[in-house]
């Protein structure tokens, strides 16, 4: 089976820690459907571990998580009964993306971002997350925001869930129609 016979929309919520891609995403995959899947589910416990020690992750510790990661999104992508994809993943550089493109190469990544007071703000307000507040600013310099010849959609997350979701609907709309 080659990748043309499972070309499903896959959707990839994108951005630092804190600023809503868990929420965005499984709130997008109740609109679209879509199955939802969470990146930070396929780390291994090393990983884990090192975040919630405050250490940022190398590239060579992401690697295997976003092949693994990717590998399932195909998986999930082969099933009959999955319209559509919808995955909450930080994917902060090119390179990160491209490993996610080279298996599913019809990705369209959603970038949210919005100003580092309002994510810090987030950040502070959630529980019983292993990423602390000490790794926004590595993944701000880590961040290298999607090119233009990257499929994506920017989406700034200064409003309410129901805007941004409102948001992304429309652009996803406005890029299949054209």
């Amino acid at each position: 089976m080659g990748v043309e016979d499972y070309k499903k929309p896959i959707f990839v919520v994108m951005g630092v820690c804190g600023v809503g891609k868990t929420s965005v995403a499984r709130a997008l995959a109740t609109c679209l459907p879509a199955t939802y899947v969470e990146a930070d589910d396929f780390h291994p416990a090393d990983n884990i571990e090192a975040m919630g020690r405050g250490h940022p992750l190398t590239d060579e510790m992401r690697r295997p998580w976003l092949n693994d990661l990717s590998q399932a999104i195909v998986d999930l992508s082969k099933q009959e009964a999955t319209p559509a994809v919808v995955v909450a993943c930080s994917a902060l550089k090119r390179s990160y993306r491209d490993i996610i493109r080279s298996h599913v190469p019809q990705a369209c990544f959603i970038f949210l971002s919005g100003p580092k007071a309002l994510i810090r703000e987030r950040m502070l307000s959630r529980q019983d997350h292993f990423m602390p507040l000490e790794l926004l600013d590595s993944q701000l310099e880590t961040l290298q925001p999607p090119s233009s010849d990257e499929l994506h959609i920017n989406v700034d997350v200064s409003g309410a869930k129901t805007e941004i979701i409102d948001q992304i609907l429309h652009q996803i709309i406005s890029k299949n129609a054209a």
